[in-house]
């Protein structure tokens, strides 16, 4: 066992529940994080945006006033299961509708969970200009021993506000010059920042909360000569495993044990780079920077050394997260009885919609994806890559099981096919989260065990492929959600009316004789529909016009073209 890493006996202690406030206000901070300046979404004035931090059972209120003057917003807190209160789970236009530039809008929940998450807008690509922060959930009987807690958050950057970025990711121009290649980040950001420091003492134990808050790259964390000991997953805590390399999809979390040396004779180097499988040589930046260096600092008056370069040849993919067994030895759910090939909010739908529709995918539109899931159902969805690139997909309301999971194709197809008898191999405890990486041209069978009634979004958290529309939507034990008689705070349906939006009815609103009539439903989005932007171009204006491509997006965009 390792030193001051011990499994403690599990306990029920008497802790009282407190309520913990935020108040923010959204708005534009000018920053320069890697010495390049920009306009990011700050909170309160500042960036980075505050940690929310609470204990488990801990009832939770954040007070939003959306400032950002052109452009709505909302806020997701990732990985929360918001059971019994889905209103409050924040994406836009599925349980909730979009904060109006000049309104505020309230969160109100309980935290029924413990372990590393974090809060990011879910509109408009808001959390790659900056929206995000960690969110703590702190367990008073936390199964392993640790001295002191750190947070560390590795995160991609753009110099470019995201809106430009996503109009011209989404445009014609792009599609037919570089096959729809994503914006390429300038930079690696670690806590906000580059070149970080942690204090560390001799002999102690820290547990390290590493999220990775990115839009786009997978990140590798390698500690010079300090091994990792894997405690914790996206939410759920694991037997101790230990590693000598971490690799974080977007939204992914470890918490790990970090056992200090004994002596102070020098500090070390903590490396951290982008895997750049997904990145096309065709859009990268000529001054793309994919690696940020921070240090473990023993001694402040001696040297930080130069971070480890041979550590960026070790293949990070090695580390399968699906070998990681959960600490409550869970056994995969059974017997599987369903299986899944891959304009109102659609939880306004679920509500309003009359008891012999209500669980009737087509009320929900033909935008959302919908499939339809009965209470008690064990699902499993069965995912096909049939992109070269890897994808991190992540499911609201739920920690799934990663049943069965490809490494990479082959690199130009086709794609690996899913084997029939993926269920005789399915590991016996398998590892639960809620965000795994899927291989390029591989696949990944998640089971999800339906038993929280609510509106549960499911989608590729590379932020490109949410606005490309790369999600679905999951209609969870629709009658059981009516039978929760939730009511939506009058502030929510404020923000409805503000922007013009039916609380009630189908996706198009209408109900009576109508609720399966969806015509004029739009199909296509509008392009040049620009989000939340300083000094925004008028509005239907193409992204391609040179008298915006050479002052805004500079060589970025200069490259592309």
């Amino acid at each position: 066992m390792l030193p001051h890493l011990s499994l403690l006996a599990l306990q029920l202690l008497a802790v009282s529940a407190n309520t913990v406030t935020y108040n923010w206000e959204v708005d534009w901070v000018a920053v320069s994080p890697d010495g390049h300046a920009r306009p990011a979404v700050g909170i309160n004035g500042q960036w980075p945006c505050p940690s929310i931090r609470a204990n488990t059972g801990d009832r939770v209120i954040v007070n939003v006033q959306n400032s950002l003057q052109n452009e709505t917003t909302s806020i997701h807190f990732h990985g929360i299961f918001q059971q019994g209160t889905n209103e409050m789970d924040g994406p836009a236009m599925v349980t909730q509708c979009p904060i109006p530039p000049g309104e505020s809008f309230t969160y109100d929940f309980v935290l029924n969970q413990t372990g590393t998450f974090w809060y990011h807008a879910h509109v408009g690509g808001q959390y790659l200009d900056g929206l995000r922060g960690p969110l703590i959930i702190h367990d008073p009987n936390a199964p392993f021993a640790y001295d002191e807690e750190l947070i560390m958050t590795v995160s991609d950057w753009y110099w470019d506000q995201a809106p430009y970025l996503i109009e011209y990711y989404q445009s014609p121009l792009n599609n037919d010059v570089h096959g729809g290649s994503e914006p390429v980040p300038n930079n690696t950001l670690i806590n906000e920042s580059q070149n970080v420091t942690f204090q560390i003492q001799p002999n102690k134990a820290y547990l390290f909360r590493i999220i990775n808050m990115g839009g786009f790259a997978a990140q590798y964390i390698q500690m010079d000569q300090h091994d990792v000991t894997v405690v914790e997953i996206d939410g759920v805590y694991t037997k101790p495993h230990r590693v000598s390399q971490l690799f974080l999809a977007a939204a992914q979390r470890y918490s790990v044990i970090v056992q200090s040396k004994g002596n102070t004779s020098q500090n070390y180097a903590i490396s951290v780079w982008m895997e750049e499988d997904m990145f096309d040589s065709g859009v990268t930046p000529s001054d793309e920077d994919d690696s940020s260096g921070s240090w473990l600092v023993y001694d402040p008056t001696k040297p930080l050394p130069v971070a480890n370069e041979s550590a960026e040849t070790n293949d990070g993919k090695s580390q399968d997260d699906t070998k990681f067994i959960p600490l409550d030895g869970q056994q995969a759910w059974g017997p599987v009885n369903r299986q899944i090939p891959l304009a109102v909010p659609t939880l306004y739908t679920a509500l309003s919609a009359p008891a012999d529709l209500v669980n009737n995918p087509l009320i929900y539109g033909n935008n959302t994806n919908p499939f339809v899931l009965q209470m008690g159902d064990v699902v499993d969805l069965l995912i096909t890559n049939y992109d070269g690139g890897a994808h991190p997909f992540h499911m609201h309301a739920h920690n799934f099981q990663v049943i069965a999971r490809s490494s990479w194709g082959p690199g130009d197809g086709p794609p690996l096919t899913i084997p029939s008898n993926y269920e005789a191999e399915a590991p016996n405890t398998p590892m639960r989260r809620d965000t795994v990486l899927i291989y390029g041209n591989g696949y990944a069978v998640l089971r999800m065990k339906v038993d929280n009634p609510g509106i549960t979004l499911f989608h590729c958290h590379i932020e490109w492929h949410v606005e490309a529309g790369l999600t679905l939507v999951f209609i969870e034990a629709p009658t059981e959600l009516q039978n929760l008689g939730i009511k939506i705070p009058q502030g929510h349906l404020d923000a409805c009316n503000k922007g013009g939006i039916p609380t009630s009815g189908n996706a198009m609103g209408r109900s009576g004789n109508s609720w399966l009539d969806l015509s004029g439903t739009q199909m296509v989005s509008a392009l040049y529909d620009w989000g939340a932007l300083v000094n925004p171009p008028p509005k239907g204006s193409d992204p391609a016009m040179a008298s915006w491509k050479r002052s805004r997006l500079g060589r970025f965009v200069e490259s592309w073209f």
